[in-house]
């Protein structure tokens, strides 16, 4: 239903990456808490737009299995607090929501524009296009909408949830065939600006995988390997989680790009003087890397084991507890895996090189060590652990030869 009005007297309502209402140019709050009962209804409300919700479903939804000994009292009351609260936020004196048989509805008296309705509205326009210029139309329209994940401030509630899953759903598709189109229209910059955006609203959904990819068709490999590099360093410090599979398939495309792109000798010797400089200050440890570079020198030192005569061990550190059992608090994860990284940079020799796997686990490549050594090397590291984190810091190790990974491999 179209209403021919001044847009000022249309109340906007904001619920993607926060929760606002606009009326008459001015930003309204009714009530003192946006999560309040009365603003759940409001909200449950005009997610359904036209379908609108039952007594029933709105009910459960807000009361759930709240002990009320009168739920239709309980309910009656919250409608009419509502209403009064929004009157004493300066909106006009209306329903807001109205009962419409059995069901309870937008009341259109006051019109709304809801950014959920119009996000899934040009969702829908753009899926059902004739033409992809159509499509990108609708679907920017609803890109630009979405401005982060449903009422963040009331994630943890059961209707929130089930809103969210489709929308982030929805979302996705989106950001998808925008970035995969703007890329195919060799629009780089836009396509980054589209992965970059998502990757923001969605950190773990890789969508820096899309960035990278951009910045690699437009020949910025500098920068690809930028965000590779933060990205990584989110995984496994931030979310204290392993690569995953997509940004490591990413990495080696990037490493064929690097190795293929012409360059000048000097320019190269800049990069590498300045990438020198950077870990200058830890070249008395030993070397901190990615982890595909770790893979990078675990091959190079296998293949160069023969040759050399070195003796060559990896070693698996794994965090636990002082009762030998994983430690599940992610605070104090997170503080003792700071605490293993500085003692085995610090421990170890220059010619050493160690990666972190996860929050939990580091990998360690030692050069020319005996399987005896190995437990010296333990010892030395855990003192230093306990050194920095307190006597009951401790952590587990497990080591294999890299001579032995190819007869295993053959099993």
């Amino acid at each position: 239903m179209e209403h021919k009005m001044d847009e000022k007297k249309v109340l906007h309502v904001r619920m993607l990456g926060h929760f606002s209402l606009t009326y008459d140019g001015h930003e309204v709050t009714p009530g003192r808490n946006n999560a309040s009962k009365f603003t759940q209804l409001l909200q449950i409300v005009w997610l359904q737009g036209d379908k609108g919700v039952s007594k029933d479903e709105l009910v459960n939804a807000l009361y759930g299995e709240d002990e009320t000994s009168n739920i239709s009292n309980s309910f009656n009351n919250l409608l009419y607090q509502m209403r009064k609260q929004m009157v004493a936020a300066g909106l006009p004196s209306k329903a807001y929501v109205k009962k419409q048989k059995k069901i309870f509805i937008i009341d259109q008296e006051v019109p709304v524009w809801i950014d959920v309705l119009e996000f899934r509205k040009h969702y829908r326009l753009g899926l059902n296009a004739m033409s992809e210029p159509e499509r990108y139309q609708h679907y920017r329209e609803a890109f630009d909408l979405y401005q982060g994940e449903l009422l963040p401030a009331l994630s943890t509630e059961t209707w929130v949830i089930m809103e969210s899953v489709s929308l982030r759903k929805e979302f996705g598709e989106v950001a998808k065939w925008l970035g995969k189109y703007l890329q195919e229209q060799k629009e780089y910059d836009q396509a980054f600006r589209i992965y970059g955006r998502a990757a923001d609203i969605y950190p773990e959904d890789d969508w820096q995988v899309g960035q990278i990819e951009s910045l690699l068709n437009k020949g910025d490999y500098k920068g690809a390997l930028s965000v590779y590099d933060k990205t990584v360093e989110y995984y496994t410090g931030t979310l204290g989680i392993s690569v995953p599979e997509k940004l490591l398939a990413v990495y080696h495309k990037m490493s064929e790009r690097i190795d293929n792109a012409p360059g000048q000798i000097h320019e190269i010797q800049e990069e590498m003087v300045e990438d020198r400089k950077s870990v200058q200050e830890d070249e008395n440890g030993a070397y901190d890397c990615s982890y595909p570079s770790f893979i990078d020198a675990y091959h190079i030192l296998s293949r160069n084991m023969e040759r050399t005569g070195y003796s060559v061990y990896m070693m698996l550190c794994t965090l636990v507890d002082y009762e030998g059992k994983m430690i599940r608090n992610q605070d104090k994860l997170k503080i003792r895996s700071e605490a293993l990284f500085q003692s085995i940079r610090t421990t170890l020799r220059r010619g050493d090189t160690f990666t972190k796997y996860s929050n939990s686990q580091f990998l360690i490549l030692l050069v020319g060590t005996s399987q005896e050594d190995c437990d010296i090397i333990y010892r030395r590291m855990n003192k230093k652990l306990k050194e920095i984190a307190g006597p009951r810091a401790d952590f587990k190790y497990s080591v294999v030869s890299l001579a032995q990974l190819p007869k295993m491999n053959d099993d």
